[in-house]
């Protein structure tokens, strides 16, 4: 796959980009998290996202989605700037991005299968019948075509988790964010909600994942970016960033997590 031009990252082709985050400034009071950061995505791009806690990954995910406001530059989604006095652009460019957190927010008073339509309904306004075929393939699609009537508290970690994402896709996004996905889970279950994370890769979907599971990023990704403090130190083919890292604090990270 071709990827982003990106702090020396060569541009092998022109297709559009579906992010552009141009030096992105966000500070919480006094602590400056990131300070022009530059990412670029490409459609059906897979960008994993690593390093260590603190370092502003998942604050940079909830500023594509604008979940948090920037301080300074601009966020870009499929060509249109981000205007945060726009609310209804904004409800726009968040309807085009499913966003999937490390603790699953699922309705505790609903089934799976209301959890998934609840959003294309009450936001989008469509067709009730129609929102729950697309339901039903949803949940078939990750593994959970038996469960669809069953409530949160009956659902695994694993489950829930993977209810979330079909939540997502219900809103037929075009980009996917996924915040530590499986961090909240218990190590068996973990499996269950990389693998369909990796069927979404198969068939094209763009993903931005920030994660702790190397073995997935190693798997699935076409880029890596190595985070820390703020500032990417690192970035690359999955082999260029695992099999051989060229900055000596990529080289440190990696060797506590697999040793």
């Amino acid at each position: 796959m071709e990827h982003a031009a990106v702090d020396g990252y060569e541009d092998l082709d022109q297709d559009k980009y579906m992010i552009e985050a141009l030096d992105l400034t966000k500070r919480f009071n006094d602590l400056t998290v990131f300070q022009n950061l530059n990412v670029k995505v490409k459609k059906g791009e897979v960008l994993v996202v690593i390093g260590p806690s603190g370092s502003g990954k998942s604050t940079f995910l909830r500023c594509l989605n604008h979940l948090e406001d920037i301080n300074g530059g601009e966020i870009i989604i499929e060509g249109e700037k981000l205007n945060p006095k726009d609310k209804k652009f904004l409800r726009k460019i968040a309807a085009k991005m499913g966003m999937v957190f490390q603790n699953f927010n699922l309705f505790p008073h609903m089934t799976a299968i209301q959890n998934v339509m609840e959003a294309p309904v009450v936001v989008k306004k469509e067709n009730k019948k129609q929102v729950c075929q697309r339901a039903k393939i949803l949940l078939d699609k990750v593994g959970l075509s038996d469960k669809m009537d069953y409530y949160p508290s009956k659902l695994s970690g694993g489950q829930k988790q993977r209810v979330a994402i079909a939540r997502a896709l219900a809103m037929n996004p075009d980009i996917m964010l996924f915040d530590e996905p499986t961090s909240a889970l218990d190590p068996e279950l973990v499996g269950e909600v990389l693998n369909v994370m990796k069927k979404l890769a198969e068939d094209g979907m763009t993903m931005v994942v920030v994660t702790h599971e190397m073995g997935f990023a190693k798997e699935v990704a076409d880029r890596v970016i190595f985070m820390d403090e703020g500032k990417i130190v690192e970035q690359g083919t999955p082999e260029d960033v695992f099999d051989n890292p060229k900055q000596d604090r990529t080289k440190s990270f990696l060797n506590k997590v697999f040793k």
